[in-house]
C-alpha cells in the first residue's frame, strides 16, 4: 500500500466521522421533546388562543398618503448658508428658467436642458467645474441660451 491509499483512507474516515458528528448534532438539536414538564405533551405547540397578543383596533386608522414633491430637501452639509438677499438676486427661484438655475429636486442636467430650451453638451460646455452625475436640490448652475432658429 503506498503512502497515497493510506492518506485517502484516512481521509476518507476522517470525513465519515465528521459527516457522522454533524448529522448527531442536528438530531439532538432539532429534536424537541418539550420543556421538561411531565404533564406537557411532548412536542406540543402552544395554543395560540392563550398567547397574549394586542388586541385589534375598533376601527382601523385613515389611510395618510405623502406627496413626495411637498416633503422637504435637507440642507447640504458644510455648504456655506447665503444670505437671503443675495440668494434672491444671483439665484433663480427653484425649477425656474433663466441665466443662472436653482437645481430642483428631481432635476438632471438632460431635463433642465429640455426645460429650458438648450441642450445637455450646452449645459456641461456652460458648466465646467459640475459634476453632472452629482446636482444637488438648491446648487445653481448655468443655463446658456438657447439656440436661436436657423432660417
Amino acid at each position: 500500500m503506498t503512502s497515497r491509499q493510506i492518506a485517502l483512507i484516512i481521509g476518507a474516515a476522517l470525513l465519515g466521522t465528521a459527516l457522522f458528528v454533524i448529522l448527531v448534532v442536528v438530531l439532538v438539536a432539532g429534536g424537541g421533546g418539550g420543556d421538561g414538564d411531565p404533564e406537557g405533551e411532548v412536542g406540543s405547540l402552544t395554543n395560540p388562543q392563550d398567547a397574549p397578543t394586542a388586541s385589534p383596533w375598533g376601527q382601523p386608522p385613515d389611510v395618510l398618503l405623502l406627496d413626495p414633491n411637498a416633503i422637504p430637501t435637507l440642507p447640504v452639509a458644510n455648504a456655506p448658508t447665503p444670505t437671503p438677499a443675495a440668494a434672491a438676486a444671483e439665484d433663480g427661484e427653484p425649477g425656474v428658467c433663466g441665466p443662472k438655475y436653482t437645481v430642483a429636486s428631481g432635476d438632471t442636467f438632460s431635463a433642465i436642458a429640455t426645460k429650458c430650451g438648450s441642450t445637455t453638451q450646452a449645459m456641461r460646455d456652460a458648466n465646467p467645474g459640475v459634476d453632472p452625475l452629482t446636482i444637488r436640490p438648491g446648487e445653481v448652475v448655468n443655463v446658456p441660451p438657447a439656440p436661436s432658429p436657423s432660417p
